[in-house]
């Protein structure tokens, strides 16, 4: 199967397929570690400044991001991230970039850099967990699109681990499950899957972000993104009928919620993929 699949469902439960240019482009700065940190030395937060409470716009960002209306989310947050810099909002501003990085990061993945490694240093400075969760989802994102896989899974697999039971938990196995699959791909062919063991455990992570994400009232989302990761497995080991299976419970809550069109396209590509029957709307009408 060509790995333009993958390009539309596993790099992207975030969205980030770009063809990875040459010579990446050199503007002076560097990328972040594997882990999630910035190369640069990041001191304590000492500042003066009144700290605010999160603008309301950000926790409608991040629904936003989960429909897959990224649109909306770069168009709020880009004028909110450089307020809330400016004003040295120290953890708002790194849950604004995280999720801006996050949103921005396809089509072009060096859009997401710079936010994720504000988010990572707003993470460092104020030791704040939920700004370190975001900023490792972020920065992951950002590597995923640098195909540096193992290191996208490493930030993805420390998110969920830093509030295992948390809001975010599940959306991180979600990405982890992404990375998992691009990782079974390798050798001198790249659109051969060349580890299939790593898609039984990207099955498994999407399997336990479904069951979290169910559990967790109001992650409806996060729970058919996990079911698309499942379908999105079981169609690179050729399970077609289990595919659809799956794909069917992501596109009953995706209906059910109004997502967005770039996720309804995913889910159309593994549809196709795996020969999905389409449903018949006269069937329903009798």
């Amino acid at each position: 199967m060509k790995r333009t699949l993958l390009c539309l469902t596993a790099i992207a439960l975030l969205g980030a397929c770009k063809e990875k240019p040459t010579t990446p482009p050199d503007d002076g700065t560097k990328t972040g570690t594997t882990d999630g940190t910035a190369d640069s030395d990041v001191k304590p937060a000492e500042t003066t400044v009144k700290q605010e409470p999160d603008p309301p716009a950000i926790a409608e960002a991040r629904a936003q991001y989960l429909l897959g209306n990224f649109d909306k989310v770069k168009e709020s947050l880009v004028p909110l991230t450089a307020d809330l810099k400016s004003r040295e909002q120290l953890r708002a501003s790194g849950l604004s970039a995280g999720w801006l990085a996050l949103a921005v990061v396809s089509p072009v993945f060096e859009d997401a850099k710079e936010p994720a490694e504000h988010a990572v240093a707003m993470g460092d400075k104020t030791a704040d967990k939920e700004v370190q969760i975001v900023a490792k989802l972020a920065m992951g994102s950002y590597l995923i699109g640098t195909e540096d896989f193992a290191g996208a899974a490493t930030n993805f697999e420390e998110a969920y681990k830093l509030q295992s039971d948390g809001p975010d938990a599940a959306l991180a196995l979600v990405l982890y499950g992404g990375a998992k699959i691009n990782l079974a791909f390798g050798g001198e062919d790249k659109d051969q899957i060349s580890n299939p063991q790593s898609l039984d455990e990207a099955a498994s992570t999407f399997v336990k972000a479904q069951r979290l994400a169910a559990s967790q009232p109001g992650n409806e989302m996060v729970a058919a993104l996990a079911y698309e990761g499942m379908a999105s497995a079981a169609s690179f080991k050729k399970n077609f009928p289990e595919a659809c299976k799956q794909l069917d419970e992501a596109n009953k809550i995706y209906a059910a919620k109004g997502a967005g069109q770039p996720l309804i396209d995913r889910a159309n590509g593994i549809s196709d993929a795996a020969n999905c029957k389409k449903a018949d709307p006269k069937a329903k009408a009798k």
